[in-house]
């Protein structure tokens, strides 16, 4: 017996994702830089995911993270409080 699967619908018609767009038009409305405009276009229709590492870089910044150890909880709500969590 095969199940067919799909995403729930939930998790893209949700008041946070409305948000999300929201403050993405209110950007784009306060920005009059063209070429920043079209750079976040540009972004929109990618493929990949941009990346600000090489891969030789991100193997590095993985490899200093396992080597550091946990995060204290303090930590971790420091890190989840400069994105606004």
């Amino acid at each position: 017996m095969k199940t067919k699967v799909s995403e729930p619908a939930v998790a893209y018609n949700n008041p946070y994702l409305q948000g999300l767009k929201n403050r993405i038009i209110a950007s784009i409305d306060a920005t009059t830089d063209e070429e920043k405009l079209q750079q976040c276009l540009e972004l929109l229709y990618e493929d990949e995911m941009p990346c600000c590492f090489t891969e030789e870089e991100l193997d590095e910044v993985i490899r200093h993270s396992e080597a550091s150890g946990n995060a204290s909880e303090e930590e971790v709500n420091a890190f989840f409080m400069r994105w606004g969590h």
